[in-house]
């Protein structure tokens, strides 16, 4: 599914627990890991933007070498930039399949989730981004913090409007379903009151049902729902931290317009479930 993952990491207190969760991503198929920490440009002597370059070389070194560990094959690096840039700029010139990300929050805000560079990493990013949700593991301040999702998800969660978007994202929760996932649910929001729509989406839901009984999945759940897209995706289970999220960053109604539009952007900000967003466009 996925074979090389460039994981950004930006060495705060939630690093450890976004390292401690990096070996379930073996069950995606995974086996090359690149680390990444982009480091702010200075205005200081060469010498000394030299050195903190080094220091934070040394820094991913150590966490290269528990990796290894686990079986990974690692690589670092730590590019000076602008950091969505430079992460997306690594994944496009490294080759890698998909783009790891642990996010939590720094306000009050238990639903302030996603910050502004990661968002920027997902608008710009060609390849796939899976969004780890980091919290606390108990509500203390003093608490660790963890990754409870880690390895492939019991459940999936794939919101789709059936545009081309839509259907590159549904290839991955193809995958998902040859990686021995068995229970999905596929769901569709339409306009309250429109039958016609309805009974359309019913039918290229069972389609794509069909589709994944075909890659080897047991459960396969269809959902018809109106209203608001967001608060379906999460009462369908989008808060539960053993299940994934699979969406495209587009889309032709269900989702208009980029993923930092007001319903993606909730579904994702409020998720305690990893959320993976395909984007419109890939290479090949």
């Amino acid at each position: 599914m996925f074979k090389r993952a460039l994981v950004s990491m930006d060495l705060s207190p939630a690093t450890e627990a976004l390292v401690a969760s990096l070996p379930g991503l073996k069950d995606y198929g995974v086996e090359e890991i690149i680390l990444v920490h982009v480091a702010k440009p200075v205005s200081y002597p060469v010498s000394q933007s030299i050195a903190q370059v080094e220091a934070l070389r040394q820094r991913l070194g150590r966490l290269k070498e528990a990796l290894e560990k686990t079986g990974f094959s690692v690589e670092v690096d730590v590019p000076i930039g602008a950091p969505a840039v430079e992460v997306a700029r690594e994944a496009e010139e490294r080759g890698a399949d998909v783009v790891v990300l642990g996010s939590r929050s720094h306000s009050r805000a238990r639903e302030a989730f996603v910050g502004s560079v990661a968002w920027e990493v997902v608008r710009r990013s060609l390849v796939p981004v899976l969004l780890q949700r980091i919290e606390a593991s108990r509500p203390d301040p003093e608490a660790a913090l963890e990754i409870r999702a880690s390895g492939l998800p019991d459940r999936v969660i794939h919101p789709t409007d059936f545009s081309p978007v839509a259907e590159r994202a549904f290839a991955w929760v193809e995958a998902l379903a040859r990686r021995n996932v068995n229970h999905f649910v596929l769901l569709h929001v339409h306009p309250v009151g429109d039958e016609t729509a309805r009974t359309e989406a019913k039918i290229q839901l069972e389609a794509l049902a069909e589709r994944l009984t075909a890659a080897g999945a047991t459960d396969v759940k269809v959902e018809l729902r109106g209203g608001s897209p967001s608060e379906e995706i999460l009462g369908m289970g989008g808060r539960n931290p053993d299940h994934l999220v699979v969406m495209g960053t587009h889309g032709k109604g269900f989702f208009p317009g980029i993923v930092l539009g007001s319903e993606s952007r909730q579904v994702v900000r409020r998720a305690g479930a990893p959320v993976l967003l395909v984007p419109a466009i890939e290479e090949d």
